[in-house]
């Protein structure tokens, strides 16, 4: 996980999120074929082939066919970028309009699944940006006019972005799995319940509630699901769906609204 702190400058960065410029009065930039647009495009590009660690300027520039030096004249840095970049991902999110809190979680899971390096980054301060915000907003609307405790909007709100994050690092990870019926895979699995009964012969007498789930998904994940969604995945995008449906309905609000 990338852990940052409030080293970018915020005037700058704000700027730069809502303004589209770096208020740096230089504008040697404007004679280049650069542009901040450029900029965010292909850092996102190699983001989401390798991870943030992949987008220090010095390659950036080099995925653009300059130096790194050239990129200051729109971004103070790599933190600077890495704001922008989080912010313009929410940009198609942000102009499509969700019709449920359910919707919206997955559509925020579809998100972190196209761009997994966002789920690296630890914000310790807020963006702020202008996508972001609005799809905040997007989620404010549609839980304030039936939520009347601000602190269970507040608690649901804040369940949603984490119930999202933890389904779609779920995703990723079982699209990074082999297919689970290779034989590697089922192979796999199968020597770890051997070994399991081997080293644990009495874990069903322990642990009869952990045996029938376990049983429960392995008769539910035993093959594809629709559009051949890997089983892991298939049960991480149902118990966000469920997850969300059952905090609406503690808050008094139609899980189906």
């Amino acid at each position: 996980m990338v852990n940052r702190d409030a080293r970018g400058d915020a005037a700058r960065t704000l700027a730069l999120l809502w303004e589209g410029r770096y208020p740096r009065g230089d504008e040697a930039g404007q004679r280049t074929a650069l542009s901040l647009d450029a900029i965010v495009e292909a850092a996102t590009a190699l983001a989401d082939a390798r991870g943030t660690a992949a987008v220090p300027l010095r390659a950036v520039g080099e995925r653009l066919g300059c130096t790194a030096m050239a990129l200051y004249t729109y971004v103070g840095g790599k933190d600077e970028l890495l704001d922008v970049m989080y912010d313009r991902a929410h940009a198609a999110f942000a102009a499509t309009p969700v019709a449920s809190v359910a919707e919206w979680a997955e559509r925020l899971l579809d998100l972190y699944v196209a761009h997994p390096w966002m789920l690296d980054l630890a914000h310790t301060r807020p963006v702020l940006g202008p996508h972001q915000q609005e799809v905040f907003e997007a989620l404010l609307g549609l839980l304030l006019p039936t939520v009347d405790d601000r602190r269970d909007v507040a608690a649901i709100a804040s369940s949603s972005f984490s119930l999202a994050a933890a389904a779609a690092r779920s995703v990723v990870d079982a699209r990074r799995q082999p297919h689970p019926q290779e034989p590697d895979a089922a192979r796999g699995r199968s020597e770890r319940m051997e070994a399991l009964a081997t080293a644990a012969p009495d874990f069903s007498d322990r642990f009869p509630l952990s045996t029938t789930m376990m049983d429960g998904a392995t008769a539910d994940g035993g093959g594809r699901h629709a559009g051949d969604v890997p089983p892991m995945e298939h049960a991480a995008r149902d118990n966000l769906r469920r997850s969300v449906e059952l905090l609406l309905a503690g808050s008094g609000r139609p899980p189906t609204a």
